[in-house]
This record gives structure tokens, C-alpha cells and sequence, in this order.
């Protein structure tokens, strides 16, 4: 039976000087992706054990700006955007793209 640390592990091969041996790797964390467009956020650990990452501090974790560690700079702006407008009574809600509409946090009134 295998031992529990070692379920969430591959299985790789080495070639030694005579034979070839098998060991245990586990994966590396993967890149973080921004909510919206999907592209690798900076400023955001990623590559070490989870256990590492979980062990740093909040400020190293993800940039301590409004949806931080979530979109990318891009998105984050245009998020800005619409939301300015959405609050001046510019635009509508529902006027606003699906995949934008879940980062505004605008209440409705109730008409």
C-alpha cells in the first residue's frame, strides 16, 4: 500500500550508474491567472511548495492593490472604469460585459 505522502506524488525515473531507480516528485504550484482574461499574474508567488507559499506573509502572498492577487492590471482598470460609470448613472448594469459584471459590487436599487 502506498504511503499517504506519497498519493499526491508522480512517479519519475533515473538512470543510475547500473540500473534505473524510480522517486517520488511532487508538482510545483502553478501560475496564477487573472479572473477576467486569463493571462499570469505578477507580483504573486507561485513555483515553490504550497506549504511554502501558505507560510509567507499576507503583503508577499499577492500586491496589496484593489483586486490584488485576482485580475491583472488591464483588467483591474477597466473593472475601474466601469464601475465609475455604472455609479454616475452613466451605464446600466446590465449594459456591462458578463465576464465584468461579478468584480463591480454595485448594489441595485430598488426601482
Amino acid at each position: 500500500m502506498v504511503s499517504p505522502g506519497q498519493k499526491t506524488k508522480k512517479k519519475k525515473k533515473r538512470r543510475v550508474v547500473k540500473s534505473t531507480k524510480e522517486y517520488y516528485v511532487r508538482e510545483k504550484t502553478a501560475k496564477h491567472k487573472c479572473g477576467i482574461c486569463k493571462a499570469e499574474l505578477h507580483g504573486v508567488p507561485h513555483g515553490k511548495k504550497v506549504s511554502e507559499v501558505s507560510k509567507l506573509s499576507k503583503t508577499k502572498k499577492r500586491p496589496s492593490v484593489p483586486f490584488g492577487g485576482v485580475l491583472c492590471t488591464k483588467c483591474r482598470r477597466i473593472v475601474a472604469e466601469e464601475r465609475g460609470k455604472v455609479e454616475n448613472k452613466l451605464k446600466d448594469v446590465s449594459d456591462v460585459e458578463i465576464k465584468i459584471r461579478q468584480f463591480l459590487n454595485v448594489k441595485e436599487e430598488a426601482k
